[in-house]
């Protein structure tokens, strides 16, 4: 049956848990910085004075019945304990090698000669799952194959993928970011990262208001942990980065740094108000980084002048912040996070279907499929022929900083419905994830759905980084000198069916070194009117915080296209428009924005890899030699492709070893000790209505979900007595009925700091603490 692949699975006892976790050698995933133009624009724009917009609280639904309370298991003797056998199998029958009847088949089927093994290979091949049931399974999921075949066209340089070259000289700073920021409410030159249009949420095409077309950005002061949404406006039509306006930051001024918004999206209310969904952070929580999907109602006025203003911001509120069954909340990752997991509950894409409005969002698995050390076990994880998935599984065992990244990825794109109020959405239905990477990837970010051909198209960033090939990511930085790609997947259904684009999933890879002023990252499809072959690809320019030397701040990139075809492959084409041009039309297409060589794509002084790229051919070549400023083994390029790359302080701390991979903890790393410092006091948290109708799909029809009763809000975790033990796949968290994470209510208070992506855990207990002490960006995510 069509719907088997994607149907809900409730058995309980499938809360897999970590066995023995490998605590050694935990690398921090390096994440890479992308990087910006070159002039401050010294027009100070006009920004409305808007005050401070309290969250209301969280909306919440009961999980189906058979879910795990949130971080619990029912079940513990289903659990994998340390010393326990994960597929125990200890009552089939071995064969004289001491394999099982699965094990000896995939020995036989990889050509392996059973008596080469050593008994800790044959020990760890009897704990292998290799049911095809699917019944573990949530969605589509990234194969360790797919995840290494998207690996191997960036580092190829496979020009039907790669980002094309821009001309270096040609980006510019966006002269609306020379504008008041949201915290000091003083002019300053601001980075402008993530950002979206005001969409027509049922065909995607950017929305005109009144005459102008609006987008929402992310923008903060270089190097600070200042990450805010702002409002821009530009005429219908205008492709002219310089005339875009900002119209201030849409949560007022004053704000501060422990309480920011990450992105999301927006549409058009039929009453003509502006329907905003982003993610509400709040890291008062030592630091670390609690996502919650969240909505406001915004009310623009134009005034005489043309400029546009915000009038009025209402029904501020979180939607969703996890089940715990089909994503994971807040207090289960909490519960178990060592130091290498990453947490994410983020970048909702709304998309409207047969009226009904759905959100897409970046998340991690639940109880269905969790996280832990068994998942390195499981057959379906590998994906290829018995002799790589052999090889594969060997490799990860045999490499600790590997065997973690395996055990806590589980990375995941959700989907939920929406009720009909269009002002003031509550939670209607959650779906199972239509994508999951167990054991491949922990952040798979910035999804968005593109209908085409009636046919919906999923595409998202990822790092590679993120992921469990070391030995990959490491040779892309080495080779590229970055490892950000955008996957895609393509279904006949919006909630379920997706698959592989390319046949792996890739559809762009990077193309200079994260730290040039020409790379990028945040890659966001936008659909062309009247074209249903090519989409448009828009990102962010320059990674911040002066990456790419100072004055360069993050801008907005040129826009280019990727055709679509209809036997699910795609072509990256070599056209591109000026920076910032979210329409494709006669005027947009600007051949001065590509560069002819990878030497036009640097700026003076910026190193050029040995291996000088051919885009036309794709060819492979011997490795050239790293791009200055790596450091192997240090966590690759030590910050992230979006982190801030912090200012070293002027004072010495404690156990610091500069030159260590910057900021990066890694092998050699001495981890800085933290000062003392308050933490605030959290509100008082209120019980929030309950949705008015909550209910999930029925197991064997994703799209006709059946109701279900409302739980009690869960209680939300206390910031001031956090809970670190377990392993991944338990918690310390009591049992009791399932219910979705509940969180408090959110108000403009010091109690919250956003970061896109996480490198959470050991590392972000202290450098997170530490870089919100000193006001630099955290190193958890790309703070978007």
């Amino acid at each position: 049956m069509e719907y088997k692949e994607h149907k809900k699975m409730y058995k309980v006892g499938k809360n897999w848990a970590v066995a023995t976790l490998v605590s050694a050698g935990i690398l921090m995933g390096a994440t890479t910085v992308h990087a910006d133009t070159t002039t401050v624009s010294a027009t100070d724009n006009d920004v409305t004075t808007t005050q401070p917009v309290a969250v209301t609280p969280v909306e919440t639904v009961s999980a189906e019945n058979g879910a795990s309370q949130p971080g619990t298991t029912e079940h513990p003797g289903d659990v994998a304990q340390p010393g326990k056998q994960i597929n125990d199998q200890t009552t089939q029958t071995k064969d004289q090698y001491g394999l099982t009847p699965d094990a000896a088949k995939a020995v036989q089927d990889a050509g392996m000669d059973p008596a080469k093994l050593t008994q800790d290979q044959v020990t760890n091949l009897d704990k292998i799952n290799f049911k095809k049931s699917g019944s573990d399974k949530t969605g589509t999921q990234m194969t360790y194959e797919q995840y290494r075949g998207i690996a191997n066209d960036l580092i190829n340089r496979d020009h039907r993928y790669s980002i094309p070259f821009f001309n270096a000289k040609e980006i510019q700073n966006m002269p609306a970011s020379h504008t008041r920021d949201a915290e000091t409410n003083e002019i300053a030159d601001l980075d402008i990262w993530d950002s979206w249009p005001v969409q027509d949420a049922n065909t995607g095409e950017v929305v005109n208001w009144n005459g102008y077309q609006l987008a929402v950005a992310m923008m903060g002061i270089p190097a600070k942990n200042d990450s805010h949404i702002y409002l821009l406006y530009n005429k219908y039509g205008n492709n002219n980065l310089a005339d875009w306006k900002n119209a201030g930051p849409i949560f007022g001024f004053n704000q501060n740094s422990l309480h920011q918004q990450w992105s999301g999206s927006a549409t058009k209310n039929s009453d003509g108000t502006i329907k905003l969904f982003y993610t509400d952070v709040d890291t008062s929580d030592h630091g670390l980084n609690n996502q919650r999907i969240a909505a406001a109602n915004l009310t623009l006025t134009v005034n005489p002048d043309g400029t546009v203003s915000i009038n009025k911001v209402n029904n501020n509120h979180i939607i969703f912040a996890g089940d715990g069954y089909h994503y994971q909340t807040y207090a289960q990752w909490r519960a178990t996070n060592k130091g290498a997991d990453n947490v994410a509950m983020r970048d909702a894409h709304v998309i409207e279907v047969d009226g009904q409005r759905y959100l897409v969002f970046e998340t991690s698995t639940g109880t269905e499929n969790y996280q832990g050390e068994d998942q390195i076990y499981n057959w379906q994880n590998y994906g290829d022929n018995a002799k790589t998935n052999i090889e594969n599984f060997f490799g990860i065992l045999n490499n600790d900083d590997m065997t973690s990244r395996a055990s806590w990825a589980n990375a995941a794109l959700g989907i939920l419905r929406l009720n009909n109020d269009e002002s003031n959405p509550k939670l209607a239905d959650v779906y199972t994830p239509l994508v999951s990477a167990p054991m491949v990837s922990d952040e798979i970010e910035r999804p968005d759905i593109v209908k085409l051909n009636g046919k919906y198209y999923l595409f998202a960033a990822t790092r590679l980084n993120r992921g469990t090939g070391d030995d990959l990511w490491s040779k892309a930085d080495k080779t590229i000198g970055d490892n950000v790609v955008m996957i895609g997947y393509v279904s006949d259904h919006l909630t379920y069916g997706y698959k592989p684009l390319n046949g792996n999933g890739v559809v762009l890879t990077s193309s200079v070194p994260f730290n040039w002023r020409t790379s990028t990252y945040s890659y966001y499809a936008m659909p062309i009117a009247g074209d249903d072959s090519d989409v448009l690809i828009t990102a962010y320019m320059t990674n911040r915080g002066y990456v790419a030397g100072q004055g360069n701040r993050s801008t907005w990139a040129p826009s280019f296209l990727v055709k679509i075809n209809n036997d699910g492959t795609t072509q990256v084409l070599s056209k591109a428009t000026n920076q910032g041009d979210w329409i494709w039309d006669s005027s947009s297409e600007n051949d001065k924005m590509l560069a002819k060589s990878i030497d036009e794509a640097k700026l003076t002084g910026e190193a050029v890899p040995t291996r000088v790229p051919d885009l036309s051919s794709g060819s492979k070549k011997d490795d050239p030699d790293p791009v200055p400023g790596y450091q192997p083994g240090k966590g690759s390029w030590a910050v992230g492709p979006d982190d801030v790359a912090p200012e070293l302080p002027e004072f010495p701390l404690p156990g610091y070893q500069p030159g260590k991979g910057s900021w990066a903890v890694g092998p050699d790393d001495v981890a800085p000790e933290l000062p003392e410092f308050p933490l605030p006091d959290k509100p008082t948290p209120t019980t929030p209505d309950r949705p008015e109708k909550p209910t999930t799909p029925d197991p064997d029809n994703p799209g006709k979900p059946t109701s279900n009763t409302p739980g009690t809000p869960e209680q939300p975790l206390n910031p001031g007595q956090p809970v670190i033990s377990g392993t991944p796949g338990t918690s310390d968290v009591p049992s009791g009925k399932p219910a979705i994470q509940q969180t408090n209510n959110v108000k403009n208070d010091p109690a919250t700091l956003p970061q896109t992506g996480n490198e959470s855990g050991v590392v972000a207990l202290y450098v997170g603490s530490l870089f919100s002490l000193l006001g630099l960006a955290g190193i958890q995510k790309r703070v978007k």
